[in-house]
């Protein structure tokens, strides 16, 4: 089903973009019969709903696959408007959520958890995005498992959830980054590079980056990533403390198109291939074996449940114990469960 721009925005200049609050994306459908089935099911709902015209400010990552936030307006009212803003990075987000510049935006359990750790946010959380998309790579026939990193030196980007996770599988299997594993600081976008030249035997990034290696033969993918007490947790979608105290309406019907959206890529949590390939190869550009690769190590979601909150708490506790906060913050004011049963 092809997936178009329908604002004035083209899809090279939104692929061009950088941050910057106030440019809007908004893909539609032409409507199949899984997704019209769905927007019917959307359209009932909202035929409770007030007729007057609504906005909603949201935003992703250019090019990321954690772009669910895209296929709102598909499944949304129809006086509902979407607007997407491209963003680079997750303080971006925080700040535009916190200074009412945002409405609903994807974030980790990382710089939350710091900003939370210190009263900083007032955000909370209303349903998850995505899932996967960190990728720990190894030199194919020299590093295929956490513990052949003995020794050998590792990519490391800067402070984030890919550090706790190295740090915790390092510590599972007796390492110690800085002693038994030289860690070669680098940016994300220098990981597969340096990994061909060799001056790396390893790296912890994102994708699509770390299945470029693996695609490449270069690298290959160390499954343990997922071992940690963070699990495959990505992004949650969190609701700007505005929208949650103002229009809790606004709320329960972004959380249904999250849910509808996330169903489309990823239905009962398998990835629709047909739709992924729309997204990734048409829309952002992926080669395709990149893209053919890369869905073994993401996907859409919108549930959030204990199991989700205790992975919150779970990367917490890592950042206690690694350094990067000195007390937990109160996990259940980050929580709005009255909106996590779509």
């Amino acid at each position: 089903m092809p997936v178009r721009p329908q604002s004035a925005l083209s899809r090279r200049g939104f692929l061009g973009l950088g941050a910057g609050i106030g440019a809007a994306v908004l893909l539609g459908g032409c409507g199949d019969d899984d997704t019209a089935t769905a927007t019917a099911a959307a359209s009932a709902g909202a035929s409770a709903a007030s007729s007057e015209p609504v906005v909603v400010r949201t935003c992703v990552y250019a090019k990321n696959h954690a772009s669910a936030p895209l296929y709102w307006q598909q499944f949304a009212p129809p006086n509902y408007t979407i607007e997407v803003t491209p963003v680079t990075g997750a303080t971006q987000i925080q700040d535009a959520l916190e200074g009412g510049q945002l409405d609903f935006g994807l974030l980790g359990p990382y710089s939350t958890i710091i900003a939370a750790s210190d009263k900083k946010i007032t955000s909370r959380i209303v349903g998850m995005t995505a899932r996967n998309g960190v990728g720990l790579i190894g030199a194919k026939g020299s590093v295929e498992s956490v513990g052949d990193l003995r020794g050998k030196k590792i990519g490391v980007p800067p402070p984030g959830i890919q550090v706790l996770i190295l740090n915790e599988l390092l510590t599972k299997n007796g390492l110690v980054l800085g002693k038994d594993v030289q860690g070669v600081p680098l940016a994300y976008a220098d990981h597969v590079a340096a990994l061909e030249r060799g001056d790396i035997d390893a790296y912890i990034g994102t994708e699509p980056l770390c299945t470029q290696s693996v695609v490449s033969g270069k690298g290959v993918r160390l499954t343990e990533v997922a071992d940690t007490r963070v699990g495959n947790f990505n992004t949650a979608n969190w609701a700007s403390s505005k929208i949650l105290a103002e229009r809790p309406d606004v709320v329960r019907e972004v959380v249904k198109m999250q849910k509808a959206a996330a169903e489309f890529l990823s239905p009962g949590g398998t990835n629709d291939r047909a739709h992924w390939k729309e997204l990734l190869v048409t829309q952002f550009g992926y080669q395709e074996p990149v893209y053919e690769a890369v869905l073994e190590n993401v996907g859409a979601e919108w549930r959030f449940d204990d199991v989700r909150a205790g992975q919150v708490e779970g990367a917490g506790a890592m950042l206690l114990e690694q350094g990067g906060i000195t007390v937990e913050p109160d996990y259940e004011s980050l929580f709005a469960r009255e909106y996590w049963d779509a």
